[in-house]
Order: structure tokens, then sequence, then C-alpha cells
């Protein structure tokens, strides 16, 4: 059995190290490892400095994670920016083209057209013949 002398240190550095973990320090991890190897130190007390020590390697693997994800997110974001950029100008691009194929339809100026047209000795003549030849179909059997 250890002494209560071998067991002060053990738990004084434990507490330290988990202090450090919980604030974000990984840098004294490595005196979890001593504990856990330390023979002097009480069983209890290495099976705890085991157990801190598992998880701050699963919180290291989720910041990793975490990391990834936030770098896979900012080019999905930057990619995205890009897309909209792009959408943003071709937008712009057909607006400019539509605005130059855009013809404004005046009903009166049309009427006025209409009956210019209608007016012209030309289409009466073309009117006359319309005219004829429907009524010379519908003659015949």
């Amino acid at each position: 059995m250890s002494s209560p002398d071998a067991m002060q240190p053990a738990i004084a550095s434990l507490a330290k190290t988990c202090e450090a973990i919980a604030n974000g320090r990984y840098d004294d991890v490595d005196e979890l490892f001593d504990i856990i190897t330390d023979k002097h130190v009480p069983e209890s007390i290495r099976a705890l400095a085991e157990t801190f020590s598992s998880m701050v390697v699963q919180v290291e693997a989720r910041e990793f994670h975490s990391g990834q994800l936030i770098e896979d997110l900012t080019e999905t974001r930057r990619k995205l920016e890009l897309a909209e950029a792009q959408l943003r100008k071709e937008n712009q691009e057909l607006k400019v083209r539509l605005d130059k194929f855009e013809v404004a339809y005046d009903e009166k100026e049309a009427k006025m057209e209409v009956e210019k047209v209608a007016d012209t000795d030309y289409f009466r003549t073309l009117q006359a013949r319309a005219k004829s030849m429907r009524s010379k179909y519908k003659k015949q059997p």
C-alpha cells in the first residue's frame, strides 16, 4: 500500500493537469501518463488519471473533427459566395440584354399604324383579291 506522502504529489499533479484540461490546455497531458505508469501511486488514482487521459483523447478527436467541419463549411461558404457573385453578374447581364430587346407596346400607336396600312391602295387591292378568291372557291363544288 502506498503512503499518503506518495499520494499527495500525484493528486496535486492530477488536479493541476485536470484544471489545465478544463481550460483547454493540453500541454501537461504527459503528466497524466506519468501518473498512470507510476507504480507508487495508488491504483484508484492511476485509474482516475487514465480516465482523464481517455477523455482528453476524445476531446482532442472532437476538436479535430470540429476543425475539419469548420474548414469544410468555410470552403463551402466561399464556393457559395462565388456562385452568388456569378449569378448576380449573369442576372445583371440578362437584365441589360432584356432591356435592349424590350419593346413598349402602345395601343393607340398600333391602331394608328393599322389604320395607316389599311388606308393604302395596295391594302385595298389585296383585300379585293382575297374577297374575290374566297367567293370563287365557295362556288366550286
